[in-house]
């Protein structure tokens, strides 16, 4: 039996980060995304979120992480929106 590893993903709206979550796609037995962290790229973040459903949601710009959450809400999503460089440590420990 295989163990699911929960992964955080530093910068998960850049290049890197997105081949990551497409490694992970490709591996949902094994991997469950716990966070995905951006600067300020709400919209590719927020598709991210809907694909693999995190646990939290980490914006650093405050302003693009209150625009993140609102549409989260709207859309019935619950994972919890966090904004600066605080929360960004904060999930990168998890």
């Amino acid at each position: 039996m295989t163990t699911v590893r929960n992964v955080v993903i530093l910068g998960s709206t850049g290049s890197i980060g997105v081949s990551t979550l497409d490694v992970i796609a490709r591996h949902p037995s094994r991997f469950k995304v716990l966070a995905v962290t951006a600067h300020r790229q709400i919209d590719r973040l927020y598709e991210q979120i809907v694909a693999f459903r995190p646990q939290y949601a980490v914006v650093v710009d405050a302003q693009a992480a209150k625009q993140l959450e609102a549409r989260l809400r709207e859309a019935g999503m619950r994972t919890a929106v966090l904004s600066g460089e605080k929360s960004l440590e904060e999930v990168a420990a998890h």
